[in-house]
């Protein structure tokens, strides 16, 4: 869930300024005034896996920044039994700990900041997520809909899943080849060179919840996670989808809900209003500043699919910034090739050979023949062909 909840404060506080039931214009006064909340989220596995603590600040609602750190901070972990993790700063705002923990015992989260200001979660009851029964997709006239499937217990009965996506995709016009300065001359490319090739990735998801006590047996049955629209680049050569699933407990459910309801639906009238908005994590001191947030803690688990282009075939593909790209119809000779290409803004694409000899290369722009300025074209550790 990392960085989700100050997103969806700020996205929150936004869709409210545009809440009017009336017909004349409304322009709501809004102040720029920076009330600087802290914000906590995480979820502490138990397993032995990495464990991450963010803290960040809310920022006025017209800046542009939506992630503020709050650095510096001490953040430790306690059991009810006395004994004591320290959560140490990967990186700005992100707190991170690999540890194993007793699942029958509970733990409180402690935070200090540089200020003085103390904070301290509600007494946390670890919670086993059951295994993920099914992770399949479904191919219909809109799209692909990808889905979940799990069944929950009397200890398990609501669920929050996020999920990590990447996939391939290609450029506008594809090159394997590149202007070598040191030779003056067009090269091809190494396999560590190349850009016709890329990995991307969509790392901020949407809140997806759900109550197994609603179903028969606690059974959640296909629970949709994501729908890829036709055309959608995603499903371009080869795309895979990491979900992971949590139980959390009732209280948890209910601040999720409230955060999802009102950014899904832009914070209608019937939603449930800001303010009822809640945490499991108090100040210390009764005069201290408020503090918006959850942590959970329990054992999740994961699994991932891959889905061919073959698998959902046909699939018509469009991106947006490829549209207009095409093959410069001029031929770059031989004796040009150095202020044509020295600059890097266009590269060699096509050969122009007569007879044995080629005698130049057509060419594109760029932006339309180099993937890593979409992605990368190192291949993420998991991956696989």
């Amino acid at each position: 869930m990392k960085r989700k909840l100050n997103h969806t404060i700020k996205s929150l506080a936004l869709a409210l300024l545009f809440l009017s039931g009336c017909r004349d214009p409304f322009e709501p006064e809004v102040t720029d005034q920076d009330i600087s909340l802290l914000v906590v989220e995480g979820f502490i596995e138990t397993g032995g896996e990495g464990s991450e603590i963010i803290l960040s600040r809310t920022n006025p609602i017209r800046s542009n920044q939506n992630f503020l750190p709050e650095s510096g901070a001490s953040v430790f972990l306690k059991s009810e039994n006395g004994e004591e993790w320290v959560f140490q700063e990967a990186q700005a705002g992100v707190y991170t700990v690999s540890a194993s923990f007793d699942q029958g015992l509970k733990y409180q989260l402690g935070i200090n900041l540089r200020n003085g200001q103390q904070y301290l979660s509600e007494p946390m009851t670890p919670i086993v997520t059951p295994e993920i029964e099914e992770l399949g997709y479904l191919r219909d006239e809109a799209g692909v809909e990808i889905f979940v499937s799990t069944k929950g217990n009397e200890e398990a009965q609501y669920f929050l899943w996020d999920y990590e996506e990447d996939w391939i995709f290609r450029p506008g016009v594809r090159s394997q080849f590149f202007f070598n300065p040191a030779t003056k001359d067009v090269e091809f490319r190494k396999a560590d060179q190349k850009i016709d090739l890329c990995w991307k990735s969509n790392l901020f998801p949407k809140i997806i919840l759900q109550n197994a006590s609603r179903f028969q047996d606690n059974t959640i049955l296909q629970r949709e996670l994501v729908r890829i629209p036709l055309e959608s680049e995603k499903l371009m050569q080869r795309y895979s989808i990491n979900v992971r699933q949590r139980a959390i407990n009732q209280e948890t459910y209910d601040f999720w809900e409230i955060l999802r309801k009102n950014s899904d639906d832009i914070g209608g009238i019937f939603s449930p209003l800001p303010s009822l908005i809640r945490g499991n994590m108090k100040s210390l001191d009764p005069n201290g500043n408020n503090v918006i947030g959850m942590v959970s803690m329990g054992k999740s688990t994961s699994k991932r699919i891959y889905i061919d282009v073959e698998d959902v075939a046909p699939w018509p593909y469009f991106i947006q910034e490829y549209e207009f790209c095409k093959l410069d119809q001029d031929t770059v000779l031989v004796a040009d090739y150095e202020r044509e290409f020295a600059s890097g803004s266009r590269l060699p694409v096509i050969p122009v050979v007569v007879v044995t000899t080629t005698i130049g290369f057509r060419a594109a722009t760029r932006q339309c023949t180099d993937c890593t300025l979409r992605g990368t074209n190192i291949k993420p550790d998991f991956w696989e062909d």
